[in-house]
């Protein structure tokens, strides 16, 4: 039976498997967005610049931009920062000359500047709504000129019709992936308060309202968005 009072939802409890869990949970995250993550870095890394990665739980995803990007740019510093110090059991196996992690809080991070590129892969949507609109403008006046936001949210549908249809065919995806109905259940219940999503229209606005001058849909799967914003 299904726990009424289930705790809050926390990342600690998925730090060891965290990739096999964030893959089995979002449809595309490693076979479409990830790939699309390396060819924008690709494009706007600037060399003897920074990237950063804001909320990046197990530190996998930086480093595999960092290799990718090694030989091209050599001079590029990699940063990854995550809220959740449990996931630092996976930093110590990655650190490399020009990559480093850090348990810190991106609301008072001192480390924005001389970014080229920043990345926030589903992690806004677990910032209070009241401290969202500053974290955008901190990343947004990191950004060197030309720099570049890619970000991955989970958004909320338009309308209440689509919302129902959406969320149901995701209820659907993560059953096929073998999670019980219990635990999708139990996971929506912890999330309460915790996740707070925009619409995909308001993640635009919001990051037109920071400063940034052209934000582009690069990846959209139902309810699951990716952008880049530029500066």
């Amino acid at each position: 039976m299904t726990n009424s009072k289930s705790k809050h939802f926390s990342f600690a409890d998925h730090a060891v498997n965290f990739r096999k869990h964030i893959k089995s949970s979002i449809r595309g995250y490693d076979d479409t967005l990830r790939p699309i993550c390396r060819d924008m870095a690709h494009r706007f890394a600037q060399s003897g610049t920074r990237v950063l990665d804001v909320g990046c739980s197990t530190g996998h995803g930086l480093a595999a931009l960092r290799r990718s990007l090694q030989a091209k740019r050599p001079n590029v510093q990699y940063v990854g920062i995550d809220i959740e110090p449990s996931f630092a059991i996976h930093w110590d196996r990655l650190k490399a000359k020009n990559l480093h992690f850090e348990a810190a809080d991106g609301l008072a991070y001192e480390g924005f500047t001389n970014l080229s590129l920043a990345l926030m892969r589903f992690t806004l949507q677990f910032i209070r709504p009241v401290d969202k609109p500053a974290l955008l403008k901190r990343v947004y006046d990191g950004l060197v000129e030309g720099g570049t936001l890619l970000i991955a949210e989970k958004t909320l549908a338009d309308t209440a019709k689509m919302q129902d249809a959406m969320a149901f065919a995701y209820y659907d995806y993560k059953l096929k992936q073998g999670f019980t109905a219990e635990q999708i259940l139990d996971k929506e219940r912890s999330l309460r308060g915790q996740m707070t999503c925009w619409s995909e229209a308001e993640l635009k606005a919001n990051l037109m309202q920071a400063g940034f001058r052209h934000v582009e849909t690069v990846w959209k799967d139902m309810l699951f968005v990716a952008a880049v914003a530029h500066k």
